[in-house]
């Protein structure tokens, strides 16, 4: 599983509190893969990513609330 939260400020009100929304991604088979599990917890990282953007885009949040156009994939420790 892999979540994104951002702060949606919104751009008409602009001394108005933001508002702090997530989104995930979850796997509905839980099998464990073999090997390094590194790519497909990127996969997931990724994929949430995506949608938060694509959200903050359509809900015309404040600089995209945040949010880069590429994920920050860092590696679990």
């Amino acid at each position: 599983m892999a979540y994104v939260t951002f702060a949606c400020g919104h751009k008409d009100q602009p001394n108005s509190s933001p508002d702090y929304i997530s989104a995930s991604a979850e796997a509905t088979v839980r099998t464990k893969p073999e090997g390094d599990e590194r790519p497909l917890k990127n996969a997931y990282a990724t994929l949430a990513h995506s949608f938060a953007l694509a959200l903050a885009k359509e809900l015309n949040c404040e600089d995209n609330g945040g949010l880069k156009p590429e994920p920050s994939l860092v590696p679990a420790a």
